[in-house]
């Protein structure tokens, strides 16, 4: 601690909040991988090795944490122009002296492997080559800073030199630390313990970064290609004339890329522009540069957007957006006796509303339908939207016949007045005078709202209108022939009725 207060009021000065905050969660990260690993993996049983493990490490997190304070203040002096050299000189020589560190650390690697043994080799290796390429990596951006700094004009290849920088040592620290806790995994009797859970989600991590690093340089050498394709390199004519700055960084421009608006730009700052945009930084003209391949992969996350609901698709349902996490533990490749399970988070929050909506829209479209036909009973109508949902495809459905109407279909103001009227029933051999007085029952199925409006009592049938009754197709037939012939006749009047 006192070394460190020291390094700090030395180099450094006072701390800024953020270079507070990254120490503060590189500490306690730290400790917390390093107790998993040394009473979950190595397991230890003796004092000794406690003290020992715990003296490796405190010299380890120093060295970490001087590392991140470093690369902040690094990162905070590279953005102001006037910073003095000494500023340059006090963090460059610190990163120095924690490179010949490194070494050091290297030489106990060595001393203490050949007396614990491979395993304890290979860890304490692989923590010291860690720490080693931080500092490394440091020290190289330095230098490229500085050298920049003395270069005259516009260095137009520093960018090239960060990216690349940058990719090598990031993956060669992912794919150290990658290997570093494979073997912690596959060390020692692990697998049923709490340990294993943390560094299989620390090895699952590492795994997506290292792809997530390998998909963006394809797309860093995708971008230089197509540009180098496409845009040439302006003239000293065209510089000449524009005698303009580049938009992006502000500085005069001694080489440029032209684009096919006309703009110009540097090489570097248009590289990194069309790694995060494909359009011109000043005019906005989309510039086309995106391959076949991507385009395709742009179709394919399309259709299966489209594949996940095709049913609600198909019939105008209104669509959830339902983002789904999926987790599958298969607990046999760790022991035949370990259980598997797997968990699916679905985030359908807004299906509540959705569905309330969707009533409501139906309610209003069944009422629409009826107001047109009366005299379909409203629940078929909502059981035949519920289908289509359509207004125009339920009509059709009742103009083409096709919902079945009950029968009779009359409305009730002119249902009561053919009820009530006197039925003849004519006989040949009855005297002249004399009528035969039949009571008959109309079979009738009719909607809730007709059946409160009828009073279904008898009918009785006296002579005088049995004509006029007849020809509105209200009488029971005993025929099956004429009952045919009125329900047809009662279909063809009501399709014209609804056409005109």
């Amino acid at each position: 601690m006192l070394v460190a207060k020291l390094i700090q009021c030395i180099v450094f000065g006072p701390l800024r909040v953020s270079e507070r905050q990254h120490l503060k969660d590189k500490f306690w990260n730290f400790i917390f991988y390093k107790f998993i690993f040394i009473f979950g993996v190595l397991n230890v049983q003796t004092v000794e090795e406690v003290v020992m493990w715990c003296l490796w490490f405190a010299g380890l997190v120093f060295l970490h944490l001087m590392v991140q304070l470093c690369k902040d203040r690094f990162e905070y002096l590279s953005f102001s122009p006037t910073t003095p050299m000494s500023s340059h000189g006090r963090v460059l020589s610190l990163l120095i002296a924690m490179l010949l560190s490194c070494c050091g650390l290297a030489v106990v690697c060595c001393v203490t492997g050949y007396t614990h043994g491979m395993h304890t080799l290979a860890f304490m290796a692989a923590e010291s080559l860690l720490v080693t390429v931080r500092t490394a990596h440091v020290i190289l951006r330095y230098v490229i800073h500085l050298w920049d700094l003395n270069h005259e004009g516009t260095w137009e290849g520093k960018g090239t030199y960060v990216y690349y920088t940058d990719f090598v040592m990031e993956l060669t620290l992912l794919s150290l630390d990658l290997m570093h806790h494979i073997h912690m995994l596959l060390f020692g009797n692990i697998w049923l313990s709490m340990a294993s859970l943390v560094i299989f989600m620390q090895l699952r991590y590492l795994f997506h970064e290292v792809q997530r690093r390998i998909r963006r340089h394809k797309n860093y050498l995708r971008v230089v290609g197509n540009m180098e394709a496409r845009f040439a390199v302006a003239t000293p004519e065209e510089l000449a004339v524009n005698n303009d700055d580049c938009a992006i960084c502000w500085d005069s421009m001694q080489a440029a890329r032209k684009l096919p608006c006309g703009h110009l730009f540097h090489n570097s700052c248009l590289r990194s522009w069309l790694e995060q945009d494909t359009s011109c930084p000043t005019c906005r003209m989309s510039l086309n540069i995106a391959d076949n391949n991507r385009v395709r992969e742009d179709h394919q996350g399309e259709n299966l957007d489209e594949n996940l609901v095709p049913v609600a698709a198909a019939e105008g349902r209104p669509r959830l957006n339902q983002h789904n996490h999926f987790f599958h533990f298969d607990g046999s490749r760790i022991a035949s006796w370990l259980p598997s399970f797997s968990v699916e988070v679905m985030h359908t929050t807004n299906i509540l509303g959705i569905t309330q909506a969707s009533n409501s829209q139906l309610n209003a479209m069944a009422h629409q339908i009826q107001e047109m036909f009366p005299q379909v009973p409203y629940h078929l109508v909502l059981q035949d939207l519920q289908l289509t949902r359509s207004v125009e495809i339920t009509t059709d459905n009742i103009l083409e016949g096709r919902i079945q109407v009950p029968f009779p279909t009359q409305r009730s103001d002119g249902i009561r007045p053919a009820l009530n009227s006197p039925v003849e029933r004519p006989n040949g051999d009855q005297e002249e005078g004399e009528a035969s007085v039949q009571t008959e029952r109309v079979p009738l199925d009719l909607s809730p709202r007709l059946e409160e409006a009828l009073d279904f009592s008898e009918v009785e049938a006296e002579p005088g209108e049995g004509e006029d009754f007849e020809a509105r197709g209200s009488r029971f037939s005993k025929s099956a022939d004429e009952r045919q012939r009125m329900l047809v006749q009662r279909k063809d009047d009501l399709l014209q009725q609804a056409r005109k």
